[in-house]
């Protein structure tokens, strides 16, 4: 008997293969669930009070919801687009939709932007650093801290991400319990009267209010790694969507019934200064308590668009996510970020950049891949026929 028939006999099986592209493990619809909410709520929950108040004052909360709305839109759009290409990725997409020679434009584009954001998010980051709790410590070190634990978390791929996310999002309940200790001096005659500042305003506010959520765009690129039905992820990304309004909108109104509206425009970071205000027996300071929590959802938004700027690289050589894109990525952020430092001017004009493309690659372009997609469906059903 030769060795083959005696393989058989002993029913030995063959080594299992090393996953592929085809055959990669893929996220489950809790772990993308997480994805989204960790990407969403990072640098912006400080902030968003503020910004809203800027615009709308104490109807800001109004122009949050109706951009819930019109966010909710836009993402069943993106859905229709994800469920017509179940095997591509954004960047692959781009090829089939605009043909290479457009589409690998876009692609790199959109390589630009997530990591225009990347680094928009460290700079926002160290600044606040700077500012509430390291004051003498060099932009360079808490920005390469930052890059270098995200660049391991992103080395594992998006399956350690998924299940570190659904880990550390219990520490969004932490946050949503210290904001609840501005109820104890809710004033909800702070809110009245309603749309005094008229509609106008309020439709100003959703500028600001779509803002906030940048960051659902990474509902497109990840699709096709997602377990699931397509109503199935429908559902997910509904639900995380709400989630996060849910929580911005908590958040605002704990800040805009803590403080008046002449109180407001002088807290660009509301909800640190209402917990500054509070203590416990054990901790004198919320807010660093805060901080410290807080540190760990920058990390997860950073470390989101570190995976879709390096995702992004190796879509565009057709190569499987490796070390050295990730490294390419990680140092063009820290290397932009020294080159913008502390400087509130060059902040600013680099902000209003990154976020007004934004608009571009989160909404405009989406928008104008929702009749494409259909389309293409619809081109490759007929010529299925034939």
């Amino acid at each position: 008997m030769n060795k083959t028939n005696q393989n058989k006999e002993k029913g030995e099986v063959k080594p299992p293969q090393q996953p592929t592209q085809k055959n990669e493990q893929k996220l489950s619809l809790r772990q993308y669930f997480f994805i989204i909410i960790q990407t969403q709520i990072g640098v912006g929950v400080l902030s968003v009070p503020f910004e809203l108040h800027s615009v709308a004052k104490q109807d800001g909360w109004i122009s949050l919801l109706l951009g819930a709305v019109a966010i909710q839109l836009l993402l069943i759009g993106i859905w229709i687009v994800a469920k017509n290409f179940p095997q591509d990725t954004l960047f692959t997409m781009n090829d089939k939709l605009f043909t290479k020679w457009i589409g690998r434009p876009i692609s790199i584009l959109y390589i630009l932007y997530f990591v225009g954001v990347g680094t928009l998010i460290i700079l926002l980051f160290c600044r606040m650093i700077n500012v509430w709790v390291l004051p003498n410590t060099p932009l360079w070190v808490t920005a390469s801290l930052m890059i270098s634990v995200c660049m391991y978390m992103v080395h594992g791929g998006l399956i350690v991400l998924g299940r570190m996310y659904t880990m550390l999002s219990i520490l969004i309940v932490f946050l949503l319990i210290l904001v609840a200790f501005g109820a104890k001096e809710m004033n909800i005659m702070y809110l009245f009267p309603f749309l005094e500042t008229g509609w106008g305003r309020v439709f100003s506010g959703i500028n600001q209010a779509i803002f906030s959520y940048f960051g659902f765009i990474v509902t497109l690129v990840i699709f096709s790694k997602v377990e699931g039905t397509n109503k199935q992820k429908l559902k997910t990304i509904v639900f995380a969507h709400w989630f996060v309004t849910l929580f911005y909108l908590f958040t605002v109104l704990a800040s805009f019934t803590f403080f008046s509206t002449s109180e407001l425009p002088l807290v660009p970071e509301p909800v640190l200064y209402m917990l500054k205000s509070f203590t416990l027996p054990v901790v004198a300071r919320i807010d660093l308590f805060f901080i410290t929590i807080w540190v760990i959802n920058v990390a997860t938004t950073f470390a989101t668009y570190l995976y879709l700027s390096s995702i992004g690289l190796s879509d565009l050589f057709n190569k499987q996510l490796s070390t050295k894109f990730i490294v390419v990525i990680g140092f063009v952020i820290f290397t932009i970020s020294m080159y913008i430092g502390m400087d509130i001017k060059k902040m600013e004009n680099f902000n209003n950049v990154v976020t007004y493309s934004g608009y571009v690659f989160s909404v405009t372009l989406p928008l104008i891949m929702v009749p494409l997609s259909i389309w293409r469906r619809n081109k490759d059903k007929g010529e299925g026929t034939l």
